[in-house]
């Protein structure tokens, strides 16, 4: 049996917003946490086989990315490449997104996926909801990268990905990936079905996504109502609407996660709340895009939602930021959010979103040892400290770059700053050279007035 004690730690953040020990300790027994409490009392108590002395240190969960696509960093590059301002998520998706995507081959697909699971790491997050087009290398990344993951598949039919054979056979190797990884790491590995959009998705596909999900027990999960001209031009194809239509698809439930959710009008934020659907608000990404959740409002419904960093940012202490600035600076009907909600949005409501809130986003007895450490020493943006503002301090002023120790399952994956278990520059170095590829591809593609991306029937239909 493993044991570790994490001891003296000037905070211990238990549970939000108010359950914070001063001079704390947690002690773990395997891959779940024994007893939280004051550190002379846990010391007496428990002997561990290994000791982390936590002064000068915050013990707290490690942090739940509710929406990410680990393996696709190689696309920031094409921001390199434009010639004009993005004018909305169909112009991202066509210039940047879609381009990237039909790119990938198999065999970079483990390397460029390690390189976000590692940066993930490195910043404190410990589970991610991970969004990616090929299932089984996305699997056995998760599972070397120590993470706990929840892999979702891209699944599309209006485009052809790389190596496709067909959105049947992408179907198919989703169902082989679930078979095979669902579960796997002592069950730090999960699996969620994942058509991409309602709108690049035929309507039979959608319909075979959910029995999948079905037939496995697994959750499903699509990107819905991120912008306004999206919106639009759904309503333009179906009156009812996006949401309602995925409701008349049976595409909602307590198993079911939406991405960014940006533009929901009363009845549709009812409909989530009715449905025990949760939703990702991802700030990141939707102010580039110029979009902002109704987050207030949908909390105030009893609406879940977690929060994710989707791709400009794999540091979940970027994302509580731009959550907390956005709703502050919106108009009043959006705003209402108190300093401690980003945090739980990244914690207990992201755990809920991809339903482990019985096991992670708490740090209390029973639960899985997911858990982060925050360097105080030398750290003038987290000072003054007392015990009434650390969380304000930790959402506005906190960093990836202030997380010392990770722990996930059990397991010390990086002390004082340093990867126990991963060749960071081997990564690096592999990432790098296939992004180096992909420029080659994408200039080339470029010079010969070729087509970046293959389409297979419009979107919205």
């Amino acid at each position: 049996m493993s044991s570790i004690l994490i001891k003296n730690a000037r905070y211990v953040i238990a549970s939000l917003p108010f359950n914070i020990l001063e001079q704390g300790a947690v002690y773990i027994e395997d891959n779940r946490i024994v007893a939280v409490g004051p550190t002379k009392e846990i010391e007496a108590r428990y002997n561990a086989a290994q000791e982390i002395d936590a002064q000068d240190k915050v013990v707290m969960p490690g942090l739940i990315d509710a929406h990410n696509h680990v393996g696709e960093c190689h696309m920031f590059t094409l921001f390199g490449f434009l010639d004009s301002p993005l004018t909305g998520i169909q112009d991202a998706l066509e210039r940047i997104v879609w381009p990237a995507w039909s790119w990938i081959p198999q065999e970079a697909a483990y390397d460029l996926e390690m390189l976000g699971l590692m940066h993930l790491l490195k910043s404190g997050t410990t589970t991610v909801q991970d969004c990616y087009m090929w299932p089984d290398e996305a699997g056995r990344a998760a599972v070397d990268s120590g993470l706990r993951v929840e892999v979702s598949p891209t699944l599309v039919t209006s485009l052809k990905l790389k190596d496709s054979k067909g959105p049947e056979d992408d179907l198919a190797r989703t169902e082989a990936a679930i078979q095979r990884w669902h579960g796997a790491a002592n069950g730090r590995i999960t699996y969620r079905v994942h058509p991409s959009s309602t709108y690049n998705c035929h309507e039979w596909f959608l319909k075979e996504c959910a029995a999948l999900a079905s037939k496995y027990d697994v959750g499903i999960a699509t990107h819905l109502a991120e912008s306004v001209d999206e919106v639009e031009r759904a309503r333009a194809v179906w009156p009812q609407g996006e949401v309602r239509r995925a409701y008349e698809l049976g595409l909602m439930g307590p198993k079911t996660l939406f991405f960014h959710s940006c533009v929901l009008d009363d009845e549709e934020i009812a409909l989530y709340a009715e449905t025990g659907t949760s939703a990702a608000h991802c700030p990141p990404t939707n102010s580039m895009l110029g979009n902002v959740a109704r987050v207030p409002a949908m909390l105030a419904a009893g609406v879940n939602v977690g929060l994710g960093t989707d791709m400009p940012t794999h540091d979940m202490f970027k994302a509580m930021l731009s959550c907390s600035q956005q709703h502050t600076i919106m108009p009043r009907e959006i705003r209402g959010l108190m300093p401690w909600t980003p945090l739980e949005m990244a914690t207990t409501k992201a755990a809920r979103a991809l339903n482990l809130q019985d096991d992670i986003g708490t740090l209390e007895p029973g639960k899985k040892a997911d858990i982060i450490t925050l360097d105080l020493s030398n750290n003038t943006r987290l000072f003054p400290l007392t015990r009434e503002v650390l969380i304000t301090f930790i959402t506005v002023n906190g960093t990836g770059a202030d997380v010392s120790d990770v722990i996930v399952d059990g397991e010390l994956l990086m002390r004082d700053k340093q990867l126990l278990h991963l060749d960071e520059a081997a990564i690096i170095a592999r990432a790098e050279a296939w992004t180096q590829e992909f420029l080659t591809y994408y200039k080339g593609k470029v010079e010969r007035g070729e087509p970046l991306i293959e389409r297979i029937h419009d979107e919205y239909v």
